[in-house]
């Protein structure tokens, strides 16, 4: 079928817009820094890797990676010595995510970067990378990783040598020591260490405008893999690249592919410097590589337009015929700054009800990312639990995730998402819980419950449980003794061999049943499993008769036989 003019003219200014506005309002995307933790997320994941299953541990150090976690955050000793510890864990996610957790300790973790250099010999290429991007944050402030990290530059393993310049490319000022084997390695016959390379440099910023002469001919280089590398570190330089701009014009009718996608993406990067450009890159918005394509589009918008010039023409697309354009047009409202886009809630708010299942996850999509801007069409997101399409179902859930705090009121209902028939969906609803701020003990418990229904996701509703409940004691104790853990903590290893409980113990943990006992009531699978616990440790225990009130309870709620047999039996003692 031929497409009329039109709408070809529609579907590139969409495109069009689309970019500009990711690039334009890049205030409004969330920031790449990273934000330290709260205390009681802190607390939360640090009571995590008490749990006896390992994938909890690997849970609990992912979310930790995601936080800056230099001075003054105070994490324990014995705690630093533990995460360390996960960097020989045989898994490659915990390996990888254990690597990423230590970079974001900085110059506290320093102790780890003899076991971070072995991984640079890891089989896994993410773990390699990221155990390379660690060494790089850590070893800023000591010469000792110098001479080791010379050294690994001309070691016989490409993988190595990659992992090496990686790290270089994290030192920030002091990698000034390293620019003569960097412009060595800029010719290295591996592609990957060659775009290492070119990523180091380019991460130097204007210290790197010394390589410029040398840029020059490598952008006109015989070899394709390096003229993308050099590509790439003007890319990265920006506009302290700009004397490049001539030899970056010429890479637009490179034959390679992959060559023009970067030249082009450069050329975006240098801002009002490559405007005289746009007409050259108009011409490859025609180019046979989608990437090309896009970047080009990309590019335009980086050098030229602001956003809001658009915005009428933005109004006509929410009610277009064509699904994929009302589609696109609730996803350009979602990258908008919050001025602009404040005048589009209505229309996203009848999107939320279009009749195509793309157009509504799209249209939760935005108001997610619009956050506190939207918020008020919170109640719209909500009907989308419901929808029969598992993506809109998904999208909505995200979108409630991301308004954090604000949508609090929700949590019953994403705790029944718990319950989706698509795994999808759930994994994404364990997500959005995560990101409600601290649970009280009921909404804890209701957690607890899902991991009988959902095994798969069980590791993932177990570090929701330590992460939510900030750490508190009581709270602590139910989720190590509910909620199916691997090992339960009667429980000396995990072929069942038995300890005994102390009376101390025991009286703590069953003051902390009886009070969770109420909440339990509605909750199908938790309500079992807390029964069996008490009646373990009534069993374990050798009480004494001032005890009895404590068992009485205990006896009210269960009218268990053994728990009356060791009342008579103390009442006698008595």
């Amino acid at each position: 079928m031929k497409l009329s003019n039109s709408f070809v003219r529609k579907w590139r200014f969409l495109l069009l817009l689309l970019v500009a506005l990711l690039v334009v309002n890049l205030g409004h995307v969330q920031a790449s820094e990273k934000s330290p933790p709260e205390n009681w997320q802190l607390q939360g994941i640090l009571a995590a890797l008490d749990d006896s299953d390992p994938d909890v541990w690997d849970q609990a150090v992912k979310k930790m990676s995601e936080y800056d976690l230099k001075s003054p955050i105070k994490i324990p000793s014995e705690r630093v010595e533990q995460i360390g510890k996960l960097l020989q864990d045989k898994d490659w996610r915990v390996r990888f995510a254990a690597a990423t957790a230590v970079g974001e300790m900085g110059s506290d973790a320093q102790q780890f970067i003899p076991q971070l250099l072995q991984l640079f010999r890891d089989e896994n290429w993410r773990v390699l990378i990221e155990a390379a991007t660690a060494v790089g944050k850590i070893g800023s402030e000591t010469q000792e990783l110098i001479p080791k990290l010379q050294q690994l530059f001309t070691d016989g393993n490409w993988r190595v040598r990659a992992a090496a310049v990686t790290a270089v490319g994290n030192l920030g000022s002091d990698a000034q020591q390293f620019i003569p084997q960097l412009q060595q390695l800029l010719q290295d016959k591996n592609s990957d260490v060659l775009r290492a390379a070119a990523t180091a440099v380019g991460n130097m910023g204007s210290d790197a405008q010394q390589f410029i002469p040398q840029l020059q001919q490598l952008l006109q280089d015989e070899n394709s893999d390096v003229r993308y590398a050099a590509a790439i570190v003007v890319d990265e330089m920006g506009a302290n690249a700009v004397e490049l701009i001539p030899q970056l014009q010429q890479l637009f009718s490179d034959r390679h592919s992959e060559v023009r996608y970067v030249a082009v993406t450069a050329m975006g990067d240098m801002g009002w410097d490559g405007v005289e450009f746009i007409p050259q890159l108009l011409k490859l918005s025609k180019d046979r590589d989608r990437r090309v394509r896009f970047a080009v589009i990309k590019a335009v918008g980086e050098i030229e337009w602001e956003a809001q010039v658009f915005i009428p023409e933005l109004q006509e697309l929410f009610s277009d015929p064509n699904a994929g354009v009302r589609e696109a047009a609730a996803l350009a409202v979602g990258e908008m700054s919050s001025e602009p886009a404040q005048q589009f809630i209505p229309q996203l708010e009848e999107l939320l009800s279009d009749e195509d299942g793309r157009v509504r996850a799209a249209a939760a999509s935005a108001v997610g990312n619009l956050g506190s801007e939207a918020k008020e069409l919170i109640p719209q997101v909500q009907q989308l639990f419901g929808d029969e399409n598992s993506s809109v179902r998904s999208g909505a859930i995200i979108a409630v995730g991301n308004l954090g705090s604000e949508a609090k009121e929700l949590i019953p209902q994403l705790q029944q998402l718990l319950r989706d028939k698509d795994s999808e969906v759930r994994e994404a609803t364990v997500k959005a819980l995560s990101q409600m701020g601290k649970f009280n003990t009921q909404q804890i418990l209701q957690i607890l419950n899902a991991t009988h229904r959902n095994r798969e996701q069980k590791a993932g509703l177990r570090f929701l449980a330590y992460f939510t409940s900030g750490g508190e004691s009581n709270t602590i104790t139910l989720i190590q003794w509910l909620g199916s853990p691997k090992r339960y903590p009667d429980r000396i290893d995990n072929f069942g061999k038995e300890r005994s409980i102390s009376r101390e113990e025991g009286k703590k943990v069953l003051e902390i049943f009886a009070d969770a006992w109420p909440d339990t009531e509605n909750l199908k699978y938790l309500r079992p499993e807390l029964k069996a616990q008490i009646n373990k440790v009534v069993k374990k225990v050798n009480w004494q008769p001032e005890d009895i009130a404590l068992l009485e309870r205990h006896y009210k709620n269960l009218q268990d036989e053994d728990i009356k047999a060791k009342i008579d039996s103390l009442q006698g003692i008595q």
